[in-house]
């Protein structure tokens, strides 16, 4: 053989166990994971909890970056486009599964993205001030339909988890309220605290605390059960609102392309983190139940999701709330 020939052979050949090798020896430098929200809410918190763990489980440092923006689009953006090695994930919200409903967004969350797990979930709480003579979800269902389209119920945000919780509320009732919406659940819950407006949803565990000062009034959580940090009070459906659930979770994704060992590594690290005692105390604090669930299961779930939020967005540009 063309000595120069082989030598071009070789080469080729030893380029093509370059990936091979980084793969088996991922990682080996600090794992970046976006949260595309400020830091200090919900989600950056459970981020953080799960990403001490995972230094420790995976073996490399696991380094937060808020990113925050449009719903939780930007950050999303940022890793879509990022190098599908593994070292560049995305902790967000199942809001995400609206990104194909939603235009402004400039990534195919299908192609772009790839399901690691669903990492924790959680409920919402229907709330009102005390000032708004009901106390129980069947009195406040009740005035509801009383006075169509005057009362105003507080949300954290267009196009959020809260958000679909609250439209699939409206819908499951047959309600006619107004929704207004705040830039964050710090916001919405600070107004209704302030009594404008009188209702609103908010999660479960970050209500436990005016609710329990009596300043809030918990008529009913989201969820297919009880929630522990709110025992005494009903699940919607429980109170009047028969089958109707809601909630949200929060969910790990890596760029589209990420080689399926390394999806599984991260993924398998996940597991071992939320089985630590020490992190489901912390994550139960905060009123999260782990999950972690494959990539596969989350991958059906996420389609699932795709597929749910499309009807609820198309309802509400039919109703003129979305354009």
């Amino acid at each position: 053989m063309n000595k120069f020939l082989f030598a071009k052979l070789f080469a080729i050949g030893c380029l093509s166990l370059v990936p091979r090798l980084a793969i088996a020896d991922f990682p080996d430098r600090a794992i970046h994971i976006v949260v595309p929200y400020s830091a200090g809410g919900s989600t950056d918190i459970a981020a953080r909890i799960v990403a001490e763990s995972l230094t420790k489980q995976i073996g490399a440092a696991v380094i937060i970056e808020n990113r925050p923006g449009a719903s939780g689009f930007i950050g999303a953006g940022l890793v879509a486009r990022a190098k599908p090695d593994g070292y560049t994930l995305l902790f967000a919200g199942n809001g995400i599964a609206t990104a194909p409903s939603v235009k402004e967004v400039t990534f195919d969350i299908r192609k772009d993205l790839t399901p690691i797990s669903r990492i924790v979930a959680s409920q919402f709480s229907i709330l009102v001030n005390p000032k708004l003579p009901v106390n129980t979800l069947q009195e406040l269902l009740a005035y509801a339909k009383a006075n169509p389209g005057k009362l105003n119920f507080a949300c954290s945000g267009a196009m959020t988890a809260a958000h679909f919780a609250l439209e699939g509320f409206r819908q499951a009732a047959g309600l006619d309220f107004v929704t207004i919406q705040f830039a964050g659940n710090a916001p919405a819950v600070a107004a209704m605290l302030a009594g404008e407006p009188l209702a609103g949803i908010d999660a479960a565990f970050s209500a436990k605390g005016a609710v329990s000062s009596g300043m809030l009034r918990a008529l009913a959580v989201t969820g297919a059960k009880r929630s522990p940090l709110l025992p005494d009070v009903p699940t919607a459906s429980e109170a009047g609102v028969p089958g109707y659930v809601g909630g949200f979770s929060l969910v790990m994704l890596a760029p589209g392309g990420t080689p399926k060992t390394v999806v599984d590594k991260i993924y398998q690290a996940i597991v071992a983190s939320l089985k630590d005692q020490a992190v489901m105390s912390q994550l139960e604090g905060q009123g999260m139940e782990p999950v972690g669930n494959s990539p596969e299961e989350y991958g059906v779930q996420l389609e699932t999701e795709i597929q749910q939020s499309a009807k609820i967005i198309d309802s509400l540009k039919d109703s003129g709330v979305v354009k």
